[in-house]
């Protein structure tokens, strides 16, 4: 029988990101995935827009999946208010036995208009003290730590033990293409361990998904009993082939192909 785990995440309607990417990726790991939308994400002509789900659907959702046998993990995607993350607070206090992954979606690839970095500190109160494992991407990463600028690697470490000092248990920060230079790092921290993983970088904008996709990877190994750095290792390999064989969207934007390394 696979794995079962839960996503709790915003819906995307192009399928980069969200609970399509999770999803997809469940299966590429040979896992089944339950869902609790907690928004659905548009993307037209007039701009990016966020349509929170009601709280008291959302609460049904969370019933019949926390109803279900064996879930193995739990993963966490756009949490869009601090109702709403309250709300699943309340579900990972009861559920602390099984691996929870927090990818803490406070700012978008596809807009700078819309963010919901004003719910850091919810994040911090409700979500961190549950969640084994932070994902967040450099912009998110310095929100949660109070820090202008993130440029280099030991910017990266003490944004990490900045994450930790707010109750989390162990962060990997997504340098991706923001930082400088050929190279993407990502960096993990656990507050003894440290470990820096790296790829060259893809000349392409087919990373639409590319945080979701790397969250819920991680979280599929974790469930399938892989360590820690050996799912972080393998879903960085996971998401640098689904970029380096992503599906263009249009001139400006492609997604993530979950597809990829199983294709390639």
């Amino acid at each position: 029988m696979p794995k079962k785990i839960i996503t709790i995440a915003g819906s995307d309607s192009i399928s980069g990101g969200g609970i399509q990417a999770d999803l997809a990726t469940f299966s590429e790991y040979g896992t089944f995935g339950y869902t609790a939308i907690t928004s659905i994400v548009t993307i037209i002509e007039d701009g990016f827009h966020i349509y929170e789900t009601d709280i008291k659907i959302l609460k049904e959702q969370l019933d019949t999946i926390f109803a279900q046998k064996d879930i193995a993990a739990i993963k966490l995607g756009l949490l869009p208010n601090k109702e709403i993350i309250e709300l699943v607070g309340t579900y990972l206090a009861k559920h602390q036995d099984l691996f929870i992954v927090c990818d803490p979606v406070l700012v978008f690839k596809e807009t700078k208009d819309v963010s919901t970095v004003d719910l850091a500190q919810e994040l911090v109160e409700h979500i961190f003290p549950y969640s084994d494992i932070l994902t967040p991407n450099l912009a998110e990463a310095m929100v949660l730590a109070d820090m202008k600028a993130i440029e280099t690697l030991d910017d990266m470490h003490l944004a990490a033990t900045k994450i930790l000092a707010k109750g989390a248990k162990s962060v990997v920060i997504k340098g991706g293409a923001r930082l400088n230079g050929s190279i993407a790092y990502d960096y993990y921290y656990d507050g003894k361990n440290a470990e820096t993983f790296m790829n060259q970088k893809l000349e392409v904008n087919t990373n639409n998904g590319s945080g979701c996709t790397f969250a819920s990877a991680i979280t599929a190994n974790l469930a399938n009993g892989a360590l820690m750095l050996d799912a972080i290792k393998d879903a960085k390999d996971f998401v640098y082939q689904g970029i380096k064989l992503g599906v263009p969207i249009n001139d400006e934007i492609g997604n993530v192909w979950q597809g990829a390394r199983r294709n390639n």
